[in-house]
């Protein structure tokens, strides 16, 4: 079974190497990448409006223990968690070997310059040839502005990292205007770890599954995605 469906959405059924693979070698329209994870599953299914966006997706990947987890209830067991940071890193080696140019949306102030010098420290060959942050005016002159900058950057790839689901809306809503990239990631935080700004959890418990614990450690607010966890686990539906 190449995709199953939770909570509305489509979840594509891949190890991470298959999908940076199908995202490079796609041919045709855009490749549009989403990382859907149980927070964002749950809210999409309490909002049938998330799960319509998220359905533009060429390739949904499957970010967290708990899409697992569920997967597994449901008796439709995925291959391997593909977390939305780790397919970015494994897509920008593969950009470096491939000698593909990559622009960076998202982020506060600095953060992507900062993410684009850590990158390119790690992997020489990588040609970033644009940064922008995430908060700019998604709407009007400042928008066309950010997108005019996308197009003469000449990139080949964009990482949108604006959080959920306002990436996801923006890379759909200006899909169009982007046609000249053959792939559009959205990944979340994942500017910030690159910047060093955020620490990731470590390897151990990442392969317990215990991501999410380590955040909300770190970030008390995020104690209110344990409701979403929860109720996500138990969904049968």
């Amino acid at each position: 079974m190449s995709r199953i469906r939770l909570c509305g959405v489509d979840i594509d059924n891949v190890t991470k190497a298959e999908a940076v693979r199908r995202a490079l070698e796609a041919t045709g329209e855009t490749t549009v990448v989403f990382t859907p994870n149980a927070v964002m599953l749950d809210k999409c299914r309490r909002d049938a409006s998330l799960a319509d966006l998220m359905s533009h997706a060429s390739l949904s990947l499957p970010d967290g223990a708990g899409v697992l987890l569920m997967a597994r209830r449901l008796k439709t067991p995925l291959r391997e968690r593909v977390a939305g940071i780790d397919f970015g890193m494994a897509l920008l080696k593969e950009a470096a070997a491939r000698g593909l140019r990559v622009f960076l949306l998202g982020g506060g102030d600095g953060v992507a310059c900062e993410a684009a010098e850590r990158l390119k420290e790690a992997h020489p060959a990588l040609q970033i040839c644009g940064t922008w942050w995430g908060y700019f005016d998604r709407s009007g002159e400042e928008n066309r502005r950010v997108l005019s900058m996308i197009r003469e950057s000449r990139a080949d790839i964009m990482l949108v990292c604006m959080g959920f689901p306002v990436q996801e809306r923006w890379v759909i809503e200006n899909l169009s205007a982007l046609s000249r990239l053959s792939v559009i990631a959205c990944l979340g935080g994942s500017l910030d770890v690159w910047a060093g700004r955020v620490k990731r959890a470590p390897r151990a418990l990442s392969r317990m599954g215990l991501e999410w614990a380590w955040r909300m450690a770190r970030e008390p607010r995020r104690l209110r995605d344990v409701g979403h966890l929860a109720r996500f686990a138990l969904h049968r539906e």
